[in-house]
């Protein structure tokens, strides 16, 4: 009796085990696949949040290249008359390189998958322009003056070019990265002096 009672618990303590274990296999996957698609939908939010970023920086671009515009045509031989008005383009669009910066800083360009290494060239690219808007806010103060030199004029140029191009590559109905960087390649050789040097790393990998 005593034997067939040990069989019957060890038989009984089998079965326990098969259904604990079965439990627990179920369970663990049940949590891999809820795991797996709430990466997914962060994922998916951060690619979206990257985009409206980007939408963002068009739309101030936009307007910044519009200011750059008034800036240049400015006739700078009577700086005195018009000092208002290069003051008041130029703070604009030194505000206006403030808001893109903080778009630029709020993605995660390495949640867009495939896509990452474009978008990261392409938020380098944008990053590259605020930083020549920066330089070119502390030199005016720096001299108390907005005359430019002829490189820094094509410079100029070549930001309200970049500005204009994410803005138009953001108007259509289907954004490519890709085509984009390659509207903006030659004014960013203009603006960013190791622009070339940033190109040839993003080839070789």
């Amino acid at each position: 009796m005593d034997a067939k009672g040990d069989l019957m618990k060890k038989t009984n303590a089998k079965k326990y085990f098969k259904r604990m274990l079965f439990i627990l296999l179920v369970s663990a996957f049940v949590y891999s696949i809820y795991i797996n698609l709430g990466y997914r939908h962060f994922i998916k939010q951060s690619q979206e949040r990257n985009y409206a970023h980007l939408r963002s920086i068009a739309a101030v671009g936009d307007n910044s290249a519009h200011w750059l515009e008034e800036f240049v045509q400015i006739p700078i031989e009577k700086e005195d008359e018009w000092k208002d008005e290069l003051y008041n383009s130029w703070r604009v669009v030194n505000g206006e390189s403030r808001s893109i910066n903080s778009y630029l800083s709020a993605m995660s360009v390495f949640d867009m998958g495939e896509d990452a290494p474009d978008w990261n060239l392409l938020q380098y690219s944008l990053f590259r322009v605020d930083v020549f808007i920066n330089g070119m806010t502390d030199k005016f103060l720096e001299n108390q003056s907005y005359r430019m030199s002829k490189e820094e004029t094509e410079r100029i140029d070549a930001v309200i070019t970049v500005y204009s191009s994410v803005s138009e590559e953001l108007e259509k109905e289907s954004v490519n990265v890709e085509r984009l960087l390659e509207s903006i390649k030659e004014p960013m050789l203009v603006i960013d002096d190791y622009y070339a040097d940033a190109l040839e790393k993003v080839d070789s990998n």
